[in-house]
């Protein structure tokens, strides 16, 4: 999950629930069905699984996946069936796996379905970006240090990889590096549209010097932007990641990509 030169690696920032290699498992019911030309007629009496569970496959072998184990079996199903198939308790993968890894895992217990999404995979592997792009982003990163001078710096690309703003930081309380460079760009545009101002960071990238703050990071969901790439993690109050992961919030109406850039010593 990094891409690397000389100097520099590239680290996606991801959600514990991708990282993982495994998936939290729970538990159910399932009977076990000697004979398979029984299966179809008790799919038809079996109760239907919970929405939580479409990504589990019904049939495993010779076994058919009923409910979970937390709700007792209706007694006209046990009377039912009481001769035709034998009760067991499995453990199965409780959501669905999000990366090829998890697939791999989860389907030792029990058949899941899996659709790979190739965003996520490339970040897994590496191969988010090439080369080209590579070279851009430590380049706006190296710039942004050198706009900082030796404290915050930032630097902001269109989708173009055009640089539309970058700023230092100010003596002012308020006056952080991202702040500053969102407000410039923010006046730079005032003759356009409210609604334009607003998602004026639409398909934009972010350059950090350091891992932002809460203030900074919120900021940055409002101006609507793509990706944030940062160099220092901010222990206390780092909003992306040592503190705080606000990307990660689900109730934002906006949600960015995060990417740390580590210096190779």
């Amino acid at each position: 999950m990094v891409g690397t030169n000389f100097r520099f690696r590239i680290i996606p920032v991801l959600e514990e629930a991708i990282v993982s290699e495994s998936v939290p498992l729970v538990e159910y019911i399932s009977f076990h069905v000697d004979k398979p030309q029984l299966f179809q007629s008790l799919l038809k009496q079996l109760p239907c699984m919970p929405q939580s569970a479409k990504h589990l496959k019904r049939i495993k072998n010779s076994e058919i996946l009923v409910q979970p184990s937390s709700s007792p079996l209706p007694a006209h199903l046990l009377m039912g069936l009481a001769h035709r198939v034998t009760t067991a308790k499995v453990m199965v993968p409780a959501v669905k796996p999000c990366t090829r890894k998890q697939f791999e895992w989860a389907k030792r217990y029990w058949p899941v379905c899996f659709h790979p999404v190739k965003e996520v995979e490339a970040m897994l592997d590496g191969s988010f970006i090439n080369d080209e792009e590579y070279s851009h982003i430590i380049g706006m990163s190296e710039r942004a240090e050198t706009i900082g001078n030796g404290q915050h710096g930032c630097v902001i690309t269109d989708s173009e990889h055009k640089v539309v703003a970058e700023s230092g930081a100010s003596s002012d309380v308020l006056g952080h590096a991202v702040m500053l460079a969102v407000t410039f760009l923010c006046e730079k545009s005032r003759n356009s549209s409210t609604d334009a101002v607003s998602y004026l960071g639409t398909g934009c990238d972010v350059f950090l010097t350091n891992e932002p703050c809460a203030m900074c990071a919120m900021a940055l969901v409002h101006f609507r932007v793509s990706r944030v790439f940062f160099g220092q993690p901010t222990v206390k109050g780092g909003a992306l990641q040592s503190s705080w992961r606000l990307q990660e919030e689900t109730q934002l109406n906006h949600h960015y990509r995060v990417f740390r850039v580590d210096e190779i010593c």
